[in-house]
């Protein structure tokens, strides 16, 4: 990397935690969000991987500000705390279905974004 390309990766990658952040923060249990930005971020990164960008720009954005927005770690942590109670009442697990279908949903969408980033620039 150049040496403008460096703090510029640090830049935006700091940029896109910080809108991954605010938008787990929107929503009560920041799972919504997170589908948001992973959703989102897909569809930015389809269209970044189909145009002309340079090297460095896809380093930049799509490393760093793409891969700074979108979490796998917050989606896993997301699942986990769907299948545990609503609240103190409720012993046990809520059903297995509700992470699944949360999984399932954002693996689904994520693609279909990723792939209407690449063929509106194709």
């Amino acid at each position: 990397m150049s040496g403008f390309t460096i703090p510029a990766f640090l830049a935006v990658a700091g940029a896109g935690a910080a809108l991954r952040w605010l938008a787990a923060d929107r929503w009560p249990g920041g799972h919504r969000g997170t589908l948001l930005v992973n959703v989102l971020g897909a569809f930015l990164l389809g269209l970044l991987a189909g145009s002309d960008a340079s090297a460095a720009t896809l380093t930049v954005v799509g490393t760093g500000g793409l891969g700074a927005l979108t979490t796998f770690s917050r989606l896993a942590q997301d699942a986990v705390d769907l299948a545990e109670p609503s609240d103190d009442t409720s012993p046990g697990m809520r059903s297995p279905g509700v992470p699944v279908l949360y999984l399932g949903t954002t693996l689904v969408l994520g693609l279909a974004a990723a792939w209407l980033g690449l063929e509106i620039t194709a």
